[in-house]
């Protein structure tokens, strides 16, 4: 084994066995209160938290956004029937009134009185999801957990100000179980290759079928991906780091631990 796997893995696992000195811990249970497979905090050697955006309109991720059963239309009208709860932001800390949910999703300098004018669903071709990167030492293994997932409009598809536009984060617990009720048809990741292999979204997920790019990684000044390395905007520092970072993490790591 390599000096840099050694050291690598040696920092994990002192962490692992540092003393609490009495300090109550409250994920004691379940490394993450929303976890969608939840690990009993005392099985966790290593884990990070991950933002990454998938772009619906990238041809692996046409499946998500089929015309007429685009995702993102798909969980907007599961909120406006109720089915879904909208949160605010990605700390699910405070549900977003339906009201505010649907000025969002006015054009701006719209008609607020009608649907006509809301954004299209091919024009809201962002999604950001926050997930926790985790290596179970029991199972030895790395695992995803996603925790939320968040609706954009892109800036291109936003004049005159061509900022994105965020809509409403979900709980992706609570998309789980709705896409689960939903027909099959309704939430198909079409297999173009094989029908009878088709899957369903979760499926999808769970089988880090998608592409995406890594924005942001937990750090204590909540810096994006972008702001930590370029030196100037759009100058492509920052999209080299995202690929460096997705090759450390979603690879590396979990290769050095399990040769431990």
């Amino acid at each position: 084994m390599s000096l840099k796997k050694c050291f690598f893995v040696l920092c994990i696992w002192l962490n692992a066995l540092a003393p609490s000195y009495g300090r109550i811990d409250h994920l004691s249970q379940s490394y993450n209160p929303h976890a969608t497979r939840p690990i009993a905090r005392a099985y966790v050697l290593y884990a990070k938290k991950v933002w990454r955006e998938i772009y619906l309109n990238e041809k692996e991720n046409t499946p998500f956004f089929m015309s007429g059963k685009e995702m993102p239309k798909v969980i907007i009208d599961g909120a406006k029937n109720g089915l879904l709860v909208p949160y605010t932001d990605d700390t699910l800390a405070e549900a977003m009134p339906l009201e505010q949910l649907l000025k969002h999703l006015q054009i701006p300098g719209a008609d607020a009185s009608t649907t006509a004018h809301e954004f299209f669903p091919k024009e809201i071709s962002t999604l950001r999801f926050v997930e926790h990167v985790i290596f179970n030492k029991i199972t030895a293994r790395q695992e995803y957990d996603i925790e939320s997932i968040q609706l954009i409009v892109p800036g291109r598809n936003n004049p005159p100000t061509y900022l994105d536009r965020p809509i409403a984060t979900f709980k992706y617990k609570d998309v789980i179980d709705y896409f689960n009720k939903l027909p099959f048809e309704s939430v198909c990741w079409y297999n173009t290759a094989n029908a009878a292999e088709n899957l369903t979204w979760v499926d999808a997920f769970s089988l880090r079928l998608f592409g995406s790019r890594i924005v942001k990684v937990g750090n204590l000044d909540d810096a994006t991906v972008d702001e930590l390395y370029e030196k100037t905007p759009g100058d492509g520092k920052g999209l080299l780091a995202s690929q460096s970072l997705a090759r450390e993490i979603d690879i590396e790591s979990e290769i050095y631990l399990s040769e431990y």
